[in-house]
């Protein structure tokens, strides 16, 4: 059990995530109860201080805890929260914030890109809707997102993790559902809110499964910590199933790392549907940045290496980590290469990039996966930034077919572009993206030969090329070649933005290229600096004394080699084929991009006719099916009717009111429904336990 420091300088923990959460409460109580709307200005100042506040106190924690020294982690007690029992055994939770390595990287990332994102909205202040009150909402809601988030990561008590994590994703879903008076913004809206609610459930159960394994403890509690301690040693246990679901048991550990696989994967299906809303303005772009980089990327790379003790105990879990991060990549890829929409495309670009890190969790190289979601910050808001400056100055169009020949104009912002495009695609060695892309490849390479060389090896080096093929498509599209302007945007009026929203685009640009020191592997460091250097990737040696991560070089020179010169190869594949697309030959790419379409153009009516049968006479059973099953006990005469089919009317009469209350299509009563069915499951574990 790690170290840990009590005084004055713990006790500053609760202030990282508490101005935000505060800002958060504030903006909203003001918009409910009050008369009238802030000003825009007003509510964005106080949004940026409360984050500012959130940043500083991040980076003075920092320093107290690199200072401390490396096996030290800052607590923060607030108060104790639950207790039961009395004696040893007693169950103590408390609640508490920590502070160790992996918490503070990513409360640096989450407090810092986040202010940047929300000072950067409030310069730009046309990518939000005109009104006082709309700005309003959506400070509010970005400041308790990120609020949350901290929340989420510096929580020491299970509980607390998992209120953290259902208000990140009661954030999202109104974050997604901004719009919700237009149809497409109530049903994005919907549709996160629910892939929310389905990794809460698998929170709470893998929760419940380690308070099982804490009871057995002498002294069970609900830290992080004591979690960790429980679990070691617990290989081959197996965790017992209820009655009604037969003898025996499944693995234990398997069990929680496959609970765990879910709740990540419904932060992934968020990222989904962000990216696959119908049209682009579903949801504000600022939004979808912060879902994208310091929400729901930055929580689900948390979660997977938080529990990497699990997932290590655990090939089956693992595995299926695996096998869900390299879909998602492939997938995200594919689709980014297809979509016209420039927020479209970065969206599915982050369901990709959030791949690659289950990948590389999966494969137990946890400081590839940290380093990843870091370096994802940092470029990918760059690049959401210099997005919305394109979007801005073209009046709010988002087809990039409908661009062209915009870099002549936003000269400045196209250096952005290309610095996270190059980053982003991991092929120019002096970006914290390539290392970061390259420690996954490496990682990969290095696994079990069967699994890395048959599927996953060379499935993220093609990532790599599609990756490098959507976005330098983008930047073809959207600012070389011919003006395919809409006819209400005026040339002369499109032009960089001003000082500040550069200064911020420069800063992540500056991050996205010095970052690279942050991770730097030692095999570079020894190339370039002759050995001269010792312990370069000091990500990793940070993150040593909490999640224990793999040895940094798993292969040999050699193969190292063999490895940069596949990633390079296949990120140069991809700029070849997007330059000889867009910029050399567009006519024989774009046919050859909508062959498969017309294909199944000619194959889908043939398919649908032979298809219809079947569909048909399903549905002709059905009708009679419900049309028996509605009229019995109805039509036959009253002296047929015994009291026993009196009985089963009012029965059913009884469950089609109850069901007509439960599915009202109210928001509270599913989340009613919600809470009322977790506790039921919550009763349920401590009355088996008991027996």
């Amino acid at each position: 059990m790690l170290n840990e420091l009590a005084g004055q300088t713990a006790a500053s923990l609760r202030m990282i995530p508490f101005p935000p959460l505060a800002v958060g409460f504030l903006l909203a109580m003001v918009g409910i109860f009050g008369r009238g709307a802030l000003s825009r200005r007003t509510v964005a100042v106080i949004a940026v201080a409360g984050l500012a506040a959130s940043f500083i106190v991040s980076v003075i924690a920092f320093s107290d805890l690199v200072f401390a020294g490396e096996t030290m982690a800052l607590v923060d007690r607030i108060a104790i929260w639950i207790g039961a029992g009395v004696g040893s055994s007693a169950l103590i939770g408390d609640l508490a914030l920590r502070l160790d390595a992996l918490s503070a990287a990513f409360s640096l990332v989450i407090s810092g890109v986040g202010l940047l994102l929300v000072f950067y909205v409030a310069r730009l202040p046309e990518l939000l809707p005109s009104a006082d009150a709309d700005a309003q909402r959506f400070f509010a809601l970005a400041s308790f997102q990120v609020g949350m988030s901290l929340l989420f990561v510096l929580a020491d008590n299970l509980l607390l993790l998992m209120l953290a994590f259902l208000g990140v994703g009661l954030a999202s879903a109104l974050l997604a559902g901004f719009r919700h008076v237009e149809a497409e913004g109530s049903r994005l809206g919907g549709r996160v809110l629910m892939a929310g609610r389905v990794g809460d459930v698998a929170l709470l159960v893998a929760s419940l499964l380690l308070f099982r394994v804490l009871a057995d403890t002498d002294a069970p509690g609900t830290g992080l910590a004591q979690v960790r301690g429980a679990l070691l040693g617990l290989e081959g246990a197996a965790a017992a199933l209820p009655t009604w679901a037969g003898s025996g048991g499944a693995g234990l550990l398997d069990a929680i790392g496959f609970c765990l696989v879910l709740a990540t994967a419904s932060l992934l299906a968020q990222l989904v549907f962000f990216a696959g809303s119908s049209a682009d303005s579903a949801a504000p772009l600022p939004g979808s940045a912060l879902m994208q980089t310091v929400t729901g990327m930055a929580i689900a790379g948390y979660l997977v290496v938080r529990f990497a003790f699990v997932f290590s105990e655990a090939p089956l879990a693992a595995g299926a980590m695996t096998g869900l991060g390299m879909a998602a990549a492939l997938v995200g890829a594919l689709f980014a290469c297809r979509v016209r929409g420039i927020s479209a495309v970065l969206a599915w670009s982050s369901v990709s990039q959030l791949g690659l890190v289950l990948v590389a969790s999966g494969m137990g190289a946890q400081t590839a996966a940290v380093f990843q979601v870091i370096s994802h910050a940092f470029f990918k808001g760059l690049l959401l930034m210099a997005a919305g400056v394109v979007v801005v100055a073209i009046k709010g169009e988002h087809d990039m077919t409908r661009m062209g020949n915009l870099g002549s104009r936003l000269t400045l912002t196209r250096i952005g572009f290309w610095i996270g495009a190059f980053s982003l695609a991991g092929g120019l060695p002096l970006t914290a993206g390539f290392f970061s892309i390259q420690q996954v490849v490496i990682a990969t390479r290095a696994a079990d030969p069967g699994l890395a060389h048959g599927l996953i090896y060379p499935g993220v080096l093609f990532t790599l090329a599609l990756t490098a093929f959507y976005i330098v498509r983008l930047i073809l599209l959207s600012l070389y070649g011919e003006t395919r302007l809409p006819s209400h945007v005026h040339w002369d009026e499109v032009e960089d933005p001003e000082p500040p929203i550069l200064w911020a685009m420069g800063s992540l640009a500056s991050l996205s290229i010095l970052g690279a020191v942050i991770g730097f592997p030692q095999f570079w460091a020894d190339f370039f600096f002759n050995g001269d250097i010792e312990r370069s990737n000091s990500l990793h040696y940070f993150l040593a004394s909490g999640v224990d991560p793999a040895p940094e070089t798993p292969l040999d020179a050699a193969q190292t080699w063999a490895v940069s010169g596949s990633t390079v190869l296949m990120t140069v594949l991809g700029f070849a084929a997007a330059i000889l697309g867009y910029a050399v030959r567009p006519a024989r790419l774009v046919a050859w991009v909508h062959g498969p379409q017309r294909l199944w153009d000619r194959v889908a009516p043939r398919l649908s006719a032979f298809l219809s049968v079947p569909i048909r006479l399903g549905r002709l059973a059905g009708k009679r099916i419900g049309a028996a099953v509605r009229g019995w006990g109805r039509d036959r005469p009253p002296a047929e009717a015994g009291p026993h089919r009196t009985s089963a009317g009012l029965l059913r009469l009884l469950a089609d009111q109850l069901i007509k209350q439960v599915q009202s299509g109210f928001v509270q009563h599913s989340l009613a429904l919600s809470v009322t069915g977790s506790l039921a499951l919550l009763a349920y574990f401590l009355w088996a336990g008991g027996h």
